[in-house]
């Protein structure tokens, strides 16, 4: 009886020598959790990593449009608000002292609250660019509360009216658009291995015909890569040029994060969106920033779902199921393949989805990060006008961009060293992994970021 010679061992993985005339390189690799995803599904559940695989990639892909840039700054400008309100407005007599420039001109009508009571007065005369007198269009005292440092709001953009036969203001205002940028930043990392412990490398007959190989260290140090990508776009901090970490060689300061941008210019929330009420603040706020946007994904901890939960189980269904799955091409059951639940609330859908950066235990969760960390991140999906280059285009609220131009593309280099790629003279092989990246948040007053500490921003 001829010997029964197995094609796979018990792994479900079929072995080979080096094929004849194969080097092992970037482009033959693959992991061993691929092979078993596209070649081997049913044997998954024996591919066992004791806490998990270690990645928390995936939303910047999926959350975000991709696309490359040329320079090392990203600019862009978007134009602020057109009308103007004045806030902490102190009164004397009829002379109003405003903390920042009114930008008011005589003939202007404004309207003046304390809060409590509303009234309309004519500008009569500019004192300086943050001074200004106005005269009361009713008769009698002003009656307005000013008592215990009480100040008042002006709405500057009201009305005006003017006699027949009057020339016009001689001027208008000029809008200056505010300009928003980013910086490259390359990230690198290495896998070294001496070349006597390349038999670490496996040889896999694919089922399609294709020799590939693979090595566990190298794949999680490639999983490692990843995961520095999309924590560095979310989460760092340009550094500072004047500080000590700015003098050091060989760095750079780099891109700014996506979170720290929205702590700059977005929306800030301490703690858990717990209710229905919570999101109706959320719509709110999203109106009076003017935002269009019909659609939020909002990434979370475990917590942050488990609040969802409870507040969603007790909303009607029309809430639920009228949810509007644009980001998903109009499709529930994709929404729920990617484990995103959604709510319907004041005309916006909220689509929830656990985020593991938020609950690794080595990342941001657990012991002093588990006060200090995230609760949730809030992103806008569709597209906002925007100016470039001088003239108006429609960008994605985020966009993830790499440095590239024609052929050359920095998304994920990868250079061997040693055996199967370039010669050097040490008796290693080296796996160089590099990219050169950066981000662009448009309407970041459209985003949101909360944190676990209910008084973590004051």
């Amino acid at each position: 009886m001829a010997a029964g010679l197995q094609a796979n061992n018990l792994s479900g993985v079929a072995v080979i020598t080096n094929p004849g005339g194969l080097k092992a390189t970037p482009y033959n690799m693959i992991t061993l959790y691929d092979y078993y995803t596209q070649f081997q599904p049913h044997l998954m559940h024996e591919l066992y990593y004791a806490n998990g695989r270690g990645d928390i990639t995936g939303i910047l892909d999926m959350n975000a449009a991709v696309g490359t840039y040329a320079s090392d700054v990203v600019k862009h400008s978007e134009m602020g608000r057109l009308h103007n309100r004045l806030t902490g407005v102190t009164l004397s007599t009829n002379t109003f002292t405003s903390p920042t420039p009114h930008n008011l001109k005589v003939g202007m009508e404004i309207l003046i609250s304390d809060g409590v009571i509303e009234k309309q007065a004519v500008v009569s005369s500019i004192t300086s660019a943050t001074v200004f007198v106005a005269l009361n269009k009713e008769t009698g005292a002003w009656g307005l509360d000013l008592t215990n440092n009480n100040t008042l709001d002006i709405s500057t953009d009201f009305s005006n009216s003017w006699a027949k036969g009057t020339e016009n203001f001689t001027e208008g205002y000029k809008w200056e658009p505010d300009i928003y940028e980013n910086n490259t930043h390359i990230l690198k990392w290495i896998y070294t291995v001496s070349n006597s412990d390349r038999a670490h490398i496996v040889w896999i007959d694919c089922p399609d015909g294709v020799p590939r190989w693979c090595n566990v260290e190298l794949e999680r140090s490639q999983i490692l890569f990843n995961n520095l990508k999309e924590i560095t776009q979310f989460f760092r901090r340009r550094t500072d040029p004047n500080s000590p970490a700015a003098g050091l060689a060989n760095t750079s300061l780099g891109l700014q994060g996506i979170v720290p941008t929205i702590e700059n210019y977005g929306n800030l929330v301490n703690g858990y969106i717990t209710s229905v009420a919570d999101l109706e603040d959320f719509a709110l706020r999203i109106a009076e920033q003017g935002g269009d946007a019909k659609e939020y994904y909002i990434l979370s901890t475990i917590e942050q779902m488990n609040h969802f939960n409870a507040f969603a189980a007790t909303v009607s269904s029309d809430q639920v199921g009228g949810a509007n799955y644009g980001a998903f091409n109009n499709n529930p059951d994709m929404a729920l393949y990617l484990d995103f639940k959604s709510i319907y609330v004041s005309g916006i859908t909220f689509h929830f989805k656990p985020w593991k950066i938020l609950n690794d235990p080595t990342i941001l969760s657990y012991g002093q990060f588990n006060t200090t960390g995230f609760s949730f991140l809030g992103i806008p999906v569709g597209k906002k006008n925007v100016i470039m280059d001088s003239r108006e285009v429609r960008k994605p609220y985020l966009q993830i961009l790499y440095r590239g131009m024609g052929d050359e593309n920095r998304r994920d280099e990868v250079q061997v060293f040693g055996r199967g790629g370039t010669p050097h003279k040490k008796d290693t092989t080296e796996h160089h992994f590099l990219t050169e990246m950066t981000n662009q948040v448009v309407g970041a007053n459209m985003f949101f970021v909360g944190r676990k500490d209910t008084s973590f921003y004051s």
